[in-house]
């Protein structure tokens, strides 16, 4: 014998709501996104130009709040520091976050 549906639902917790990021962290997150969209087109073209480059930082940065820019600039100095240090460093599986943080 079926017992039938009443339409209610067991009493269940809600499920936390997601984490959004601050300005600091979608900055260093761009920065992680810039990076592995430059390193693919300085594999795909073999070329680095400068003039592009500062274009393109003017571009994403344009009139972004203070706290983004430090953000983006953080991400990208961390990752210019350990590229020096001789660390090899894939823009994909980099963990920006994480690396602004420890700073």
């Amino acid at each position: 014998m079926a017992v039938p549906q009443s339409g209610l639902r067991p009493a269940s917790f809600p499920s936390p709501p997601p984490s959004v990021p601050t300005l600091y962290q979608s900055g260093a997150l761009r920065a992680q996104r810039f990076l592995r969209i430059t390193q693919r087109s300085l594999h795909r073209h073999r070329m680095f130009q400068p003039a592009l480059l500062r274009e393109t930082l003017d571009y994403v940065l344009g009139a972004r709040p203070l706290e983004y820019r430090a953000g983006f600039l953080d991400a990208i100095g961390a990752y210019v520091l350990l590229a020096l240090e001789g660390c090899q460093l894939n823009p994909d599986t980099w963990d920006a976050l994480a690396a602004v943080e420890r700073r």
